[in-house]
């Protein structure tokens, strides 16, 4: 299986040894590991894209910007006119100043943060461009109370996780790189074994293409080097994301956040 430096790295630290089999023995489900401090990669504007370094980095003129929690490390933001006008709802990537701030990066949370922030492109086998707006130095300054009794808060959103370190055992064993929609990879418990069987008979169909039936239930596609440019791989998601990816990709300008 290929892997980009970083990512070669991530798997020798938290990829579990693969699962063996006898010939002709039954094929043991794979274990889905607990995983933490591991590279995150950056998150395009629209969350379908991914990228350890982004190209072409600018500075942008904001300073502060309010926008609701995704996940630790990114922010929806209504709008952001940094390069690339006219696009709202918008992905921020946050990296933090301060570590200790990450508890307070709740999901769903309303907040305000200062940074220094840049916005990047991507040119993807000259298709198309994939933007990033990243905050650097980043410091919380203002955000809703925090309800320490409440349940957690659902996803709202989602966005695609290439190469989660969780699915290092499942990789290993289809023998490609994984890009999975991120509320799917947090809740593997649930979502493991139909990921499973699907990441094994993924579909030869573009991503872009929609996807008929039930919109909860997960498909895969072969997904060569879309979701993230140095990946060649296998793509999963459920049914209702493919279907918001073919709106998107006929309106590039879309306003509408993926669903979770």
């Amino acid at each position: 299986m290929r892997l980009t430096p970083a990512m070669g790295a991530m798997f020798l630290l938290v990829c579990p040894a693969p699962v063996l089999g006898q010939a002709g023995a039954a094929r043991a489900p794979v274990a889905f590991p607990q995983v933490t401090e591991v590279p995150t990669p950056l998150q395009s504007v629209s969350g379908r894209f991914s990228s350890l370094n982004p190209l072409n980095q600018l500075n942008c003129p904001h300073r502060k910007v309010s926008g609701r929690v995704v996940s630790p490390s990114l922010i929806l933001v209504k709008e952001m006119d940094c390069g690339r006008p006219g696009h709202d709802n918008l992905l921020v990537n946050v990296k933090l100043s301060n570590p200790a701030d990450a508890v307070q990066m709740v999901t769903g949370r309303n907040v305000v943060i200062t940074a220094k922030f840049k916005s990047a492109e991507e040119d993807r086998d000259h298709v198309f461009v994939a933007g990033f707006l990243i905050a650097e130095k980043a410091a919380l300054v203002a955000g809703d109370p925090i309800d320490l009794s409440a349940p957690p808060a659902q996803a709202f959103t989602s966005y695609m996780m290439c190469q989660p370190p969780e699915l290092d055992g499942l990789a290993r064993q289809l023998g490609s790189e994984l890009c999975v929609q991120s509320t799917i990879v947090t809740n593997l418990a649930a979502t493991g074994p139909a990921l499973e069987a699907a990441a094994r008979g993924p579909a030869k169909v573009p991503p872009e293409d929609a996807v008929p039936g039930d919109p909860n239930a997960i498909s895969c596609r072969l997904d060569s080097g879309v979701s993230d440019r140095n990946l060649s791989a296998i793509a999963c998601a459920r049914n209702s994301y493919w279907a918001w990816y073919q709106a998107k990709w006929h309106a590039p300008q879309s306003s509408i956040p993926a669903p979770p």
